[in-house]
């Protein structure tokens, strides 16, 4: 039955993404990665000879193009791009990147400097590359791995609760963010990655475990429907609010996290706390999951950011990390049957989808980016292939590891 659905998802991101008109990994670049993961995982041809046709095209435009930086929105998206088609065997060398790694590490270096450690477009998420590279120098890699280190610990803030940064866009309020795209979960994330790669550091541990200790100090202080809201604010009036389900914000991730932080640190106390934690979401349902409803379409958000999507994956992925409890497997089936349903509404739309109304304002009206990688079809498409094909490796750009 899913095979179908990603058929028909992948005709229309390849014919998107055909020209390159936004080499980026929430675009065109996005394109990419689903015809490489979907090669690797079925193993036919006609996906990789598509993805060299991207790859072709790519290389022809990227030097003509005007764009930001940033991870998933930014130029520099291609150098794990790039490295992906490699593992994927879509290409067998890192060489067509080499003479644009003086603009990342130009903006790895703003990056340290300004104190952006954002996930997704700060420096973690460009440090991705170096991270997984089987061609750079170690000692150069290190290094970039020490500036990174001591510009976060650097620029702490550490209390009785532990170790946290306040939002770039909120510190005036005193919010610390608590999402996965943003915020201390994959801040958390990332650490705990380079603690299992086997990178050292003499603030690693610390900044390990203060982080932890504030996450887990971060939740709402009374019962609500969710452990944790979407910001920590130091304002008590503030505080205990409701978060959605989703990656980008919520229980769904941090829980993941938790999961993984007990792998990595051995700590079973942590597994208890997000067992704990799980127990309260496991029962969450469409009426309180915070999803978006295109009312005039009659469907719920299934992208991955915050739709059906993502809650699906990411419940499959701490299922993974729980050895397929029968509860959560039971759960899993629900949302799968639910984003099947959704999705097939969706693709049965050809024109323009307009966002829900609460999602609009008077100066502009906002359409629904039918390919995109975060709320669009990409995201989706990449998930309807780990249920088609169980495997669920192709996300460590999304921090969720196992």
């Amino acid at each position: 039955m899913l095979e179908s659905y990603i058929e028909k998802i992948e005709s229309l991101l390849f014919e998107k993404a055909k020209n390159m008109d936004t080499p980026t990994i929430e675009e065109d670049l996005g394109a990419l990665l689903f015809e490489a993961t979907l090669y690797r995982y079925s193993k036919k041809e006609i996906y990789k000879e598509r993805a060299l046709m991207l790859l072709n095209t790519l290389t022809q435009v990227f030097g003509e193009k005007q764009m930001g930086s940033g991870f998933l929105e930014g130029f520099e998206g291609i150098f794990y791009v790039i490295q992906y088609l490699k593992k994927c065997d879509i290409i067998e060398t890192e060489d067509i990147v080499e003479d644009l790694e003086k603009y990342l590490l130009q903006s790895l270096s703003t990056d340290f400097q300004t104190n952006n450690f954002d996930p997704i477009h700060g420096s973690i998420g460009k440090l991705w590359y170096y991270i997984n590279s089987e061609d750079q120098d170690e000692k150069k890699v290190n290094h970039l791995i020490d500036q990174f280190l001591n510009a976060l610990y650097n620029n702490r803030q550490e209390n009785d609760k532990g170790i946290f940064w306040y939002d770039e866009n909120e510190e005036e309020k005193g919010l610390v963010n608590l999402g996965m795209a943003h915020g201390l979960p994959g801040v958390l994330a990332f650490l705990l990655r380079l603690k299992e790669l086997g990178f050292e550091h003499i603030h690693l541990t610390k900044l390990i475990e203060g982080v932890l200790q504030s996450l887990l100090g971060f939740k709402n202080d009374i019962s609500k429907l969710s452990n944790f809201p979407d910001y920590h604010s130091e304002n008590i009036n503030q505080r205990n609010l409701n978060s959605r389900l989703g990656w980008c914000y919520g229980d769904l991730g941090i829980t993941n996290t938790l999961l993984y932080a007990s792998k990595v640190l051995e700590r079973e106390d942590v597994k208890k706390e997000a067992v704990q934690i799980l127990g309260t979401l496991i029962p969450r349902r469409m009426g309180t999951s915070g999803l978006d409803h295109f009312e005039d379409y009659s469907f719920f958000d299934t992208g991955f950011c915050h739709g059906l999507s993502g809650i699906t994956f990411m419940l499959q992925k701490i299922n993974n990390q729980l050895n397929n409890n029968p509860t959560i497997d039971k759960r899993i089936q629900f949302w799968k049957k639910e984003l099947v349903h959704n999705l097939k509404i969706q693709l049965g739309i050809d024109e323009e989808i307009y966002l829900p109304w609460y999602r609009q304002d008077k100066e502009y009206t906002y359409t629904l980016d039918k390919a995109s990688m975060l709320n669009g079809l990409c995201g989706t498409g990449l998930v309807l292939l780990s249920l088609q094909y169980n495997n669920y490796d192709w996300s460590d750009f999304f921090l969720l590891f196992e």
